[in-house]
């Protein structure tokens, strides 16, 4: 159930979120975290590029913060084969933000971009995290699509 007056809306790559929804990835790494306020709310998952819609929601358990190399060993990362993608990305960063994931919902049917842009054509993604208030037109449809 969500409750409160804003939602959080965060985009991540399409292969990484899938990665994510099939049980795959665990952390999401960040160069900045999210707001501890924000642990164990429902995230909605903007699967960005190929995809382009909402595909589930997460929840972030905590959030790890150190080196690259320090978060790699902390997470397990370390030792799998795509670790070199996370390393190239965080190689000029002193800091780096694992977010563990947890209670990962995959919806049974992907809420497209252009669906979002029918209800609110002036509808920005963002980069990183955004939130969606309750006066957005875009606010119920969501909140309705997670409790389908």
């Amino acid at each position: 159930m969500i409750k409160g007056n804003k939602l959080i809306l965060m985009s991540i790559l399409s292969y990484y979120a899938r990665q994510i929804f099939d049980g795959d990835k665990r952390y999401e790494f960040r160069k900045s975290p999210i707001k501890e306020s924000e642990l164990n709310k429902p995230i909605f998952i903007y699967s960005a590029k190929d995809d382009k819609a909402i595909i589930g929601t997460v929840k972030v358990k905590k959030i790890l913060c150190g080196t690259i190399d320090q978060i790699m060993k902390m997470t397990g990362y370390d030792k799998r084969k795509d670790a070199f993608e996370i390393v190239e990305y965080f190689k000029n960063s002193s800091k780096c933000y694992a977010l563990e994931l947890y209670d990962i919902q995959k919806f049974s049917q992907p809420l497209m971009l252009k669906k979002l842009r029918s209800i609110d054509p002036k509808l920005q993604l963002p980069q990183y995290f955004k939130y969606i208030y309750s006066k957005s037109p875009i606010y119920d449809e969501l909140v309705n699509y997670k409790n389908k």
